[in-house]
């Protein structure tokens, strides 16, 4: 079970690319309804995961043989596809000029309007309609669904794979409510901080996750 919580962990900490779901997280916590709505996104972004990751282990489950010690060379190839996309998406940022100040995008607007249920039900929409962040969460359970392990074990590691995923939006709400006082400043900074790196992150952080995933690929297959 290790080996396999080990590796899904690892492909699952792709979640730190969602930078637009940490902003917003942010704007939310220090928006006037504050923590009400930033912990209600939290809540459904990763609830959204949870139940997507718990529904296709259910699915694969059913349809996989337990028996099997192999991924094949469909989780691979995924795999090996996943980071050269990565790959390709960090060369490209490389090649934009910088922007001084880039326009947020329009979703961000709705932050003084929305109230706590639907932040929670907009928090499980973006895990469905995020194909980037679908995308990676799902090879990460690949490793889940394609093991042998048994479907109690098969929950457990994908309950914890969706928390280590969501971590990009629970981090701030943990910071918000650890030092309640200060938060406001702290996550500030964070996001000028996002902001004012964004373009060095957009670059670098997708090349790092692409080579992962590319070595973690090639390694089945050699």
């Amino acid at each position: 079970m290790l080996p396999v919580l080990i590796e899904t962990l690892l492909l699952a900490s792709a979640g730190i690319l969602s930078f637009g779901a940490i902003t917003l997280t942010i704007l939310l916590l220090i928006s006037d309804r504050g923590w009400l709505n930033g912990l209600a996104f939290a809540l459904g972004y990763l609830g959204g995961y949870a139940l997507l990751g718990v529904a296709a282990v259910m699915l694969g489950y059913r349809s996989t043989n337990p028996s099997n010690d192999g991924p094949g060379v469909i989780f691979p190839s995924v795999l090996l596809l996943l980071g050269g996309l990565l790959l390709w998406v960090g060369w490209r940022n490389s090649r934009k000029p910088p922007v001084e100040k880039p326009e947020p995008p329009r979703f961000f607007a709705m932050v003084d309007n929305i109230s706590p249920i639907r932040a929670l039900g907009f928090g499980g929409l973006v895990s469905v309609i995020n194909v980037k962040n679908l995308a990676l969460f799902l090879t990460a359970q690949s490793v889940v669904i394609l093991s042998s392990l048994s479907l109690a074990e098969k929950i457990v590691i994908t309950l914890v794979a969706a928390l280590v995923f969501s971590l990009s939006v629970l981090l701030p709400v943990l910071i918000f409510v650890s030092v309640p006082r200060q938060a406001a400043a702290i996550l500030n900074r964070l996001k000028v901080a996002l902001d004012k790196n964004s373009r060095a992150i957009g670059i670098w952080v997708p090349l790092i996750f692409g080579l992962l995933f590319l070595v973690v690929g090639y390694s089945y297959l050699a």
